[in-house]
C-alpha cells in the first residue's frame, strides 16, 4: 500500500454534498470537534443523508459524539469527533546502518521508541523479522492502525520498484510489505526515508520546503506549494548520485563513480584516511563537538560539497525553508558551509526569506511515516470503499433469506 497522495490538508467540502469519506476528512481536519448543525452549513447536505453517513462511520468506529459543545441558548450539541482513541501506529525508520521503530498516536505523537544496528545488504527476511519484532515489543499485544517503512532508496509510487541500485537493490519489496502486513496485521505504506522527513518537518507555513539528511548515505524529501514531490520513478530529490568533479575517481556505494555520497556522505566521511580514528558517526560527531581539526575540515568540505548540488535544487524549487537532518547533516559546521555555500551560488531573490538550518522537528521521520499512514488509511475514496463493502456484507444475510 502506498498514499501517492499530498501533505495532509483540511478538508475543503464547502456547499457540496459530501460522501463518507469525505465528511470523516472534514471531520477529522476538526481536531476539537465539530457540530452537526456546522457540517450541515459546510456540506449543504441534506439533513436526513448527514445524519445517515454520520451513523455509518459511527458503527464503522471512525467518528464518535464526545462531549458537549459550548451551548448558545437550548439543547447543547455535541462535538463530532475523529475517533482516534486507543489507535496507535508503527513507523520503522531502516537506516543504512542502523533502525528505529517507533510507536505513535493518530495525532503523530511518538509514544516509544527502539533503536538498534541493522545491516541493510543483509537478507530481507531477517529485516522484517527484527523490525516486526521490535514493533511488536512496544505494541505489547495491541494491534495498529497501520505501519510506515522508511527505506533509503528510491520507492516508486506503486511501491514495486525503485530499489534496483540503492544498498536494497536485493529486496523483492512487494514481497517484504506483504511479510510485514501479516507479521503486524495492518496496512503497510511505504515511502523514502528522505521524502518522510520531508513531510514529518513541514508545518502548515511551509509550502516550499527542501529537506537533507544526511547520515550515512544523503537524501532529500522536496514540498512544493504544500505537496510531497516523489517523481515518475520515485527518484524526486536523490541528490546523492549527482556526479560532482571533486568525486571524480571515488566509488559510490551505486556503483558509479563520481558521486555526491561518495564524498561527501557519512560513509565517504569515515573512510577518509585522515579521520580512522573515528569508528563510528557518533564517534564523528563526538569529535567534532570536542573541536578536532581534522574532523571540523572534513566536515567543513562535505558541507560545501552537499551545499554546491543544493544550490541548484534550491534555486528551481524557490523553498522558504532547508532543513538538515541526520547525524552529519545536523553538524554545526555542515550547517554552515551548506548555508555559505548555496548563499555564493543562488540569485538574491531566491534567498530573501530563506532559512537554512537543522532540523526543528524531533522525530521528523517518524512523523511523517505517521501523517502518511493516516493519509493513506483515511483517504476519502478507501473510506467509502471499506464502508460499501460492509453494507453489502450486511445485506447478504437478508437477500439469503428472501
Amino acid at each position: 500500500m502506498h498514499p501517492g497522495m499530498p501533505v495532509e490538508r483540511p478538508a475543503a467540502a464547502t456547499g457540496l454534498a459530501t460522501s463518507p469519506g469525505q465528511l470523516l476528512a472534514l471531520i477529522r481536519s476538526s481536531p476539537e470537534g465539530i457540530s452537526r448543525a456546522s457540517l450541515l452549513e459546510l456540506t449543504g447536505m441534506a439533513r436526513s443523508t448527514l445524519y445517515e453517513r454520520l451513523d455509518a462511520l459511527f458503527a464503522a468506529g471512525l467518528a464518535y459524539e464526545a462531549e458537549p459543545l459550548r451551548s448558545t441558548g437550548g439543547r447543547r450539541a455535541r462535538r463530532i469527533r475523529f475517533d482516534d482513541r486507543e489507535k496507535v501506529l508503527v513507523a520503522i525508520d531502516a537506516g543504512q546502518t542502523h533502525a528505529a521503530v517507533h510507536l505513535l498516536t493518530p495525532g503523530h505523537t511518538v509514544l516509544a521508541s527502539a533503536v538498534f544496528r541493522w545491516d541493510a545488504s543483509g537478507p530481507a527476511g531477517a529485516a522484517v523479522d527484527l523490525f516486526a519484532s521490535a514493533a511488536r515489543e512496544l505494541l505489547a499485544g495491541r494491534t495498529p492502525v497501520g505501519t510506515g517503512l522508511g527505506l533509503p532508496a528510491p520507492v516508486e509510487a506503486s511501491g514495486a520498484a525503485g530499489l534496483s541500485r540503492s544498498i536494497l537493490g536485493h529486496w523483492d519489496l512487494p514481497s517484504v510489505l506483504a511479510r510485514l502486513e501479516e507479521a503486524l496485521a495492518c496496512p503497510v505504506v511505504v515511502e523514502n526515508d528522505a521524502r518522510a522527513m520531508a513531510v514529518g518537518e513541514a508545518g502548515a507555513a511551509d509550502e516550499g520546503l527542501v529537506a537533507v539528511k544526511v547520515s550515512t548515505g544523503i537524501g532529500c524529501g522536496i514540498v512544493v506549494d504544500g505537496a510531497l514531490v516523489r517523481g515518475v520513478h520515485g527518484a524526486a530529490g536523490d541528490i546523492g548520485h549527482v556526479r560532482i568533479p571533486e568525486a571524480a575517481g571515488r566509488t559510490c556505494r551505486c556503483g558509479r563513480a563520481g558521486c555526491l555520497a561518495a564524498a561527501a556522505s557519512g560513509r565517504a566521511l569515515l573512510a577518509e584516511p585522515g579521520l580512522q580514528h573515528c569508528r563510528s558517526l557518533a564517534d564523528l560527531a563526538r569529535a567534532h563537538d570536542a573541536g578536532d581539526p581534522a574532523v571540523l575540515a572534513a566536515v567543513a568540505e562535505a558541507g560545501r560539497l552537499t551545499g554546491s548540488v543544493l544550490a541548484a535544487v534550491v534555486a528551481t524549487v524557490n523553498p522558504a525553508r532547508v532543513a538538515l537532518g541526520g547525524v552529519v547533516g545536523l553538524l554545526d559546521t555542515f550547517v554552515q558551509a551548506v548555508r555559505e555555500e548555496i548563499g555564493e551560488r543562488v540569485f538574491a531573490d531566491v534567498l530573501t526569506g530563506l532559512e537554512i538550518g537543522p532540523s526543528r522537528a524531533s522525530h521528523p521521520i517518524p512523523i511523517g511515516l505517521s501523517r502518511l499512514v493516516m493519509q493513506a488509511l483515511y483517504a476519502p475514496a478507501r473510506i467509502d470503499a471499506l464502508l460499501a463493502q460492509a453494507a453489502r456484507a450486511a445485506a447478504l444475510p437478508e437477500t439469503g433469506a428472501s
